[in-house]
């Protein structure tokens, strides 16, 4: 929550220095999304919900799935906050994961639904027609690099598994090509970071999906990672 605290603070900065002069878009995106690495750990519960048998399995195949999103960026209007945003986007993107446990686990194709809400900080840098600095006072003219951090609630919804409500992390980058003067193409690429998801002990046969151990992540708990890479279009305002 501080970290949203401190992006938020961000944005009132931008808001509060230049009411007149931001630059507002508002765009939609949509691609594919690259999962990480997952464990699948398979458990039967009876009906007073007493574990009966788990079995775990590393051997897990993923499979690419797609995305799509919409996002509201603020820009700052002149100066040095030109270069500086902040940015509400949601997300939702679906994968599946397939093990094959050993007896007596059953197997199951392990769809996984997430939705993200995610407040970021941007930064960019123009690389056309001019590198490092604005050809004009006017936005939209010029085509730029960015990168941001971000983190926001995420909704994790799995197939035979969990449905909760946990905390979501990102880095993006991207380049941001005008196509008109109010019209932009976006090429995104983010690195997510999700929960695990723990099954409640329900009768039957249930799953926990996680992801495996990685240089980049928040905790042994929060470690699923995605790839998402997105094309988008922007409306500048």
């Amino acid at each position: 929550m501080r970290t949203v605290g401190g992006l938020l603070m961000l944005g009132a900065l931008i808001i509060s220095s230049t009411p007149a002069r931001a630059e507002v878009v508002v765009g939609l995106n949509g691609g594919v999304v690259i999962p990480g690495d997952q464990d699948l750990t398979f458990k039967e519960h009876s009906a007073s919900g007493s574990l009966l048998n788990s079995v775990g399995t590393s051997n897990v195949g993923e499979r690419v799935g797609p995305a799509v999103g919409a996002a509201v960026t603020l820009w700052g209007g002149q100066g040095v906050l030109r270069y500086f945003a902040l940015q509400v986007d949601a997300l939702y993107w679906y994968m599946e994961a397939k093990a094959a446990p050993t007896a007596p686990a059953p197997r199951l194709t392990v769809g996984q639904h997430r939705t993200a809400i995610l407040v970021s900080a941007l930064g960019r840098l123009p690389i056309y027609p001019l590198l490092g600095r604005f050809s004009s006072e006017k936005s939209g003219g010029d085509t730029f690099a960015y990168v941001g951090v971000g983190a926001g609630p995420a909704y994790t919804a799995v197939e035979h598994g969990q449905k909760e409500w946990d905390a979501g992390f990102q880095l993006l980058g991207g380049v941001a090509i005008p196509l008109t003067s109010k019209l932009q193409l976006r090429i995104e690429s983010r690195y997510l970071l999700a929960s695990d998801a723990d099954s409640s002990p329900e009768p039957g046969w249930r799953v926990d999906t996680s992801g495996t151990p990685a240089t980049f992540r928040l905790g042994s708990h929060r470690d699923t990672r995605f790839i998402p890479v997105l094309f988008g279009l922007d409306w500048r305002f």
